[in-house]
């Protein structure tokens, strides 16, 4: 979960410097923790360990007699056990100080630790909670120089779905693991414990080898526990104001400041159990954080029991909360000046919008309800066409409404969705087509924009027409201040790769009246598919901010679509995560744009395709089953995750179904997505058919732009590490970096299991002095091809496993001037490498090699 920070934290250490590590409870810090003090043994480190404990604070020396030291010391103070922790730390050998919990740490046992690391010049990894800082009682101190602090953020999606499928024990479903992530708002704990506490109360079911939620709630009586060890230390104020927010809900700033004072506000965001969110209109709402907490204080309190609460909250439980009074009007949005710091805040922001839509929906459909007319009809289902949707209330609205009378744009919209509607089900597309003739016969002067649509749903979920020019050109729109003509065209034309002629097609509109959610869409895609990747990614980021204060889910879904596309093709792997974290958050979307939910499913699964997918399932497994194998765009098919993800004899294997499945895309008339497909299936493992189709489609629809890769690509196939090696060195920078990147790291992964050592160690060299001088953000990424051998042993592990024949850890830990843990360790690895089970069978596979 966390090997970025764990990393940062290790290069600190090994330049001398100090690491703070901090986080909320339940953060994970610790975890962080063993992992560094984990990958310090294995490297020779001599780690002295120390940890703080709540209810050992007032004991002096609690915390430092866990290093054995003589208790002698002691009588002299903290200088006496300084003195002879620092005689410890001087010795050779590199050493380091590592403390958990250092403000729970008895006051003794910090100013030892304190003096000995300014002493000895060791570095010290500490871990802490933010409330140290804000606390007067607490003796810790940070004043120290040089000193690193990393913060840890809460997990995203991908990462809470495979800390639940570890806890579990298989995946959870897109439902299960959108509502845990609400709930805990990614903090690791929370996580686990609602996972266990879950399984302890039967509330969840398991459905074709996947967890799913079986009841309204996640809420059990075994998270007591949890959540109090998260409130302890908040005062009585603190505690009321917690419960408060939690029996109003999310509310303004505004309207808590009579009930809740600001000090304590802003004490609770501090400590992290508050979120703030600010909407389009400058206001401020905050609401408890994470959300499970509130819960705790809801099940202790009935409707019945709020009645204790003084007097100045009881008109606040009866009046109605209000979302932004309606859809902020669309407008260019500024671009988001800073996503990674959005990204800090967790699951907030996604909260809050969730929260609007759903009192948005309602809003909708009660005014519906009321007087169910065409055009509260549409007013609804363009909620429906982001928003989740209730199948029962779409199919009352599709059979209640009122046509009579009804405004034209509006019955067109209605049959529009209702066409989407109609073909996952029993009419298919030939029902979607009666739809929309239908309307045509109904409303003549809307006939171009019924079979513009048409033509759109046959080539969405069937195949480009062979006729699609003159189909188009023979549509002439009474109405193009819709924009459904133009919008629609540029959106076939990008399932033909033709960039320019989308962007043509979409400056040609006179307007966006029926299709302004969409429009923004392709015109990103389209800025994306013609190689103008900053323009789109700039585009489309403004896009999903405008779509966030707008209300907009249908908006927010698709640019974060394109975001998610320009910013892996950068190699910004962090910033896409991030971004399709959000969409993910949102749980399952309208119909149709569910399509592009399940391809960021599928991509976000492939982008962590590596060795640990054969153990923990990937995102892509939540995507829907019940699709057509070959989609559109990038990721709207299954058959591109279906084929990465599965595992082949040899790569020739591999090589054939790619080549196959790419003759299918095409035979489709979507290229886009073949182009895509090639690049991604290139950058995995280069074959001869793979090699060869792709040269033909990038020749045939004039891309240029992909020859450095293409050729280094034919140089790795082909194992010409002379002409591979000249390539790397005249490579100048284009938009493949991070692919060539890609391709590179799992060619080493490839050849360490396939190749001698000797071969191994010199493409590496090639593959590092590229690295150092580009920087490519290329990902690791492992096909299951069967080539396959042992890994050998490093000459460290052979040199322990020949004396762990006939020695003791200890007496092998004293030869070799290292921990015993340490030589633990390496006999661990040794046994999991060799696959055997024991020491002397160990001492038998290597002595040969010893010889």
């Amino acid at each position: 979960m966390f090997e970025e920070e764990t990393r940062r934290a290790l290069e600190h250490v090994a330049r001398g410097i100090s690491v703070r590590i901090v986080g909320n409870g339940g953060s994970g810090r610790s975890t962080v923790l063993k992992s560094i003090v984990t990958e310090l043994e294995k490297t020779g480190v001599e780690v002295f360990s120390v940890a703080g404990a709540r209810l050992l604070r007032e004991t002096p020396f609690a915390g430092i007699g866990a290093l054995g030291l003589d208790a002698r010391s002691r009588q002299n103070g903290p200088m006496g056990v300084a003195d002879v922790l620092a005689e410890r730390l001087a010795r050779r050998g590199p050493k380091a100080i590592v403390v958990d919990d250092v403000d729970l740490l008895d006051k003794e046992s910090l100013a030892v630790v304190d003096i000995v690391q300014r002493r000895t010049r060791r570095p010290l990894v500490t871990t802490a909670g933010d409330r140290p800082l804000y606390s007067q009682s607490s003796p810790f101190s940070p004043a120290r120089w040089p000193e690193a602090k990393i913060r840890l953020s809460p997990l995203r999606y991908d990462q809470v779905n495979k800390l639940l499928t570890q806890t579990l024990g298989s995946a959870p479903d897109a439902d299960l693991t959108t509502a845990v992530l609400m709930k805990s708002a990614g903090n690791p704990r929370l996580v686990a414990r609602i996972a266990q506490s879950a399984v302890f109360s039967k509330l969840l079911i398991r459905r074709d080898g996947q967890w799913s939620i079986g009841s309204h709630t996640l809420w059990n009586e075994y998270l007591q526990g949890t959540i109090e060890a998260l409130l302890q230390g908040l005062n009585t104020d603190e505690l009321t104001a917690l419960h408060t927010i939690s029996v109003l809900g999310t509310s303004t700033m505004e309207s808590l400041h009579p009930m809740v004072g600001q000090e304590i506000l802003d004490g609770l965001e501090r400590f992290g159990l508050i979120a703030v969110t600010e909407d389009a209109n400058n206001t401020l709402w905050m609401d408890v954080s994470p959300p499970i907490v509130a819960d705790y204080f809801r099940d202790r309190h009935s409707f019945s029991s709020r009645r204790l609460l003084t007097s100045r909250i009881a008109r606040e439980i009866d009046a109605p909360l209000h979302a932004a009074n309606s859809p902020v009007p669309p407008t260019l949005a500024e671009l988001i000046k800073d996503l990674r710091g959005e990204a800090k805040g967790g699951t907030a922001a996604t909260r809050h919008f969730k929260e609007q839509l759903r009192l948005l929906e309602e809003a909708h459909f009660g005014l519906w309800d009321s007087e169910p007319s065409m055009s509260n009809a549409a007013a609804f289902l363009k909620f429906y066409w982001g928003g989740p949707m209730d199948p029962s209330r779409i199919e009352r609205i599709f059979r209640e409404t009122q046509v009579t009378g009804a405004n034209p744009a509006d019955h067109f919209f209605f049959a529009m969705t209702q066409a989407l509607w109609t073909i996952p089900r029993d009419g298919g597309l030939v029902g979607a087509t009666g739809i929309l003739k239908d309307l045509g016969n109904a409303r003549p002067d809307w006939t171009a924009e019924a079979e513009a649509f048409a033509i759109y749903l046959a080539a969405s979920f069937d195949r480009v027409p062979a006729t699609l020019d003159e189909a188009l050109n023979g549509l002439v729109s009474h109405h193009p201040e819709s924009g459904v003509v133009p919008v629609i065209q540029g959106m076939l034309e990008l399932y033909r790769f033709d960039a320019q002629a989308a962007l043509s097609a979409l400056d040609s509109a006179e307007g966006y009246e029926l299709t302004a959610s969409v429009e923004p869409f392709v015109r990103g895609l389209a800025l994306l598919v013609a190689g103008l990747n900053d323009e789109a990614l700039a585009f489309s980021l403004a896009q999903r901010s405008a779509a966030l204060r707008s209300l907009d889910q249908f908006r927010f879904v698709a640019s974060s679509y394109v975001a998610a596309l320009a910013l892996i093709q950068r190699g910004l792997s962090r910033e896409a995560d991030y971004v399709m974290t959000s969409v993910f958050a949102l749980g399952r979307h309208g119909f149709p744009v569910s399509f592009l939910h399940d391809a960021l499913l599928r991509i976000a699964g492939l982008r962590a395709l590596s060795p640990a997918a054969k153990t923990v399932p990937s995102l892509g497994g939540q995507a829907r089953k019940d699709v057509a194998d070959i989609g559109p765009l990038p990721g709207t098919g299954k058959a591109v995750y279906e084929l990465v993800s599965a595992q082949f004899a040899d790569s020739e294997e591999f090589d054939e179904r790619a080549a196959k499945l790419l003759r299918q895309q095409l035979d489709r008339g979507y290229v886009t997505e073949a182009v895509y497909s090639s690049l991604f299936m290139l950058s995995l493992l280069p074959g001869r058919r793979i090699l060869a189709g792709s040269r033909r489609l990038f020749k045939k629809n004039g891309v240029s732009s992909h020859e450095q890769l293409l050729a280094i690509a034919s140089a790795v196939y082909n194992e010409d590490h002379r002409l591979l090696r000249t390539l790397l060195e005249q490579y100048e920078p284009d938009a493949d970096l991070h692919l060539i990147g890609t391709l590179l790291n799992g060619t080493v992964k490839r050849y360490s299991l396939e190749h001698d050592p000797d071969d191994v160690a010199v493409f590496q060299q090639m593959v590092t002095t590229f690295e150092d001088h580009f920087h490519p953000k290329g990902q690791l990424l492992v096909l299951d091809t069967g080539g396959k051998r042992q890994k050998p042993l490093s000459a460290r592990e052979t040199e322990i496993a020949i004396l762990a024949g006939h020695q003791s850890n200890i007496e092998i830990a004293s030869r070799l001037g290292i921990s015993a843990r340490t030589v633990e360790n390496h006999i661990s690895r040794s046994l999991k490498k060799t696959g055997t089970s024991s020491r002397s069978a160990l001492y038998e596979r290597v002595r040969p090699k010893r010889k």
